[in-house]
C-alpha cells in the first residue's frame, strides 16, 4: 500500500509539472535579417525604403541555433519582392518567403510652374524636389546643369517631372545672323565672317555660308555669334 501512494504521488507531481515552453524565432529578428540583406544586396546610389509585409501573430517558427539564412533570387531596385528566409541547422528546419516592397527616391528636376514652348528653363520655374521614382518613366533630370540653358520642347504643366526629351538647346544663333567661322589646322586658327543659314544651338550642327567664298558649310555652334569648322 506504501509503494502505491509512493507511485502515485510521483506521477500526480509530473502531472502537475510545468511544461517547458518552446522557444519562436521573434518576428523582429526575421525584419532585421531582411532589410539588413536587402540594405546589403541592393545595386542602386538611390535613397530608399524598405516597407515588410507583417507576419500574422500567430505564425510561429523555432528558434534557429544558428544565424538565420535570407535569399532573394532577384533582388529589384524597386517594386515588391519576395525574399526567402530560412533555417537549414537543427531538429526543425523552416522556410519562408517575406513579401517586401521597395521604394527609391531621388531628387529629381520639377516644374514649379507651367511654361510654354520654346520658354527657357530657369531658377524661377524650376527646382529639385524629391519623389519616389519607381513609377517614373524616361530618362528623368537630377541636376540643374543639365536644365538651365535649355528652352521647353512643348508645352509642360506646373509640377511635372522634366525628363531629357521635354527639354532642347536653347537657339543661340538665328538664321541670318552674322557670325564668326573658327577654322584650326596644325595650331594655326583662322577667323572668317560668315552668315546662318539656319538656327542653331550649342553644340548643333548648322549650315554657314563663308562670306568671302560663297560656299555653304557645316559648322558647330560654340558660342553665340560663333561657329567651329574642322580641317
Amino acid at each position: 500500500m506504501i509503494r502505491f501512494l509512493v507511485v502515485f504521488a510521483i506521477a500526480l507531481m509530473t502531472m502537475n509539472a510545468p511544461h517547458a515552453e518552446p522557444n519562436w524565432q521573434t518576428h523582429d529578428s526575421i525584419y532585421e535579417a531582411v532589410k539588413g540583406y536587402v540594405a546589403n544586396n541592393i545595386n542602386t546610389t538611390a535613397e530608399y525604403e524598405i516597407n515588410i509585409v507583417p507576419l500574422t501573430d500567430r505564425f510561429n517558427l523555432h528558434l534557429c541555433p544558428a544565424p538565420i539564412e535570407v535569399y532573394a533570387p532577384n533582388l529589384a531596385k524597386a517594386g515588391r519582392i519576395a525574399v526567402n528566409v530560412r533555417c537549414n541547422v537543427g531538429n526543425h528546419k523552416w522556410s519562408i518567403f517575406v513579401a517586401v516592397t521597395i521604394t527609391p527616391y531621388e531628387n529629381v528636376m520639377v516644374l514649379l510652374q507651367s511654361v510654354q514652348h520654346g520658354e527657357p528653363l530657369t531658377a524661377k520655374n524650376v527646382a529639385l524636389s524629391r519623389k519616389d521614382v519607381s513609377q517614373l518613366h524616361g530618362n528623368y533630370l537630377t541636376q540643374t546643369a543639365l536644365v538651365f540653358g535649355k528652352v521647353a520642347a512643348r508645352n509642360l504643366s506646373s509640377g511635372m517631372v522634366l525628363t531629357a526629351k521635354d527639354l532642347i538647346e536653347a537657339k543661340i544663333i538665328k538664321r541670318g545672323d552674322s557670325v564668326v567661322i573658327l577654322a584650326q589646322k596644325a595650331g594655326f586658327e583662322i577667323r572668317m565672317n560668315g552668315i546662318a543659314e539656319s538656327d542653331g544651338g550649342l553644340g548643333q550642327r548648322i549650315r554657314v555660308k563663308n562670306q568671302n567664298s560663297e560656299r555653304v558649310i557645316d559648322a558647330v555652334v560654340i558660342d553665340r555669334g560663333i561657329v567651329s569648322v574642322s580641317h
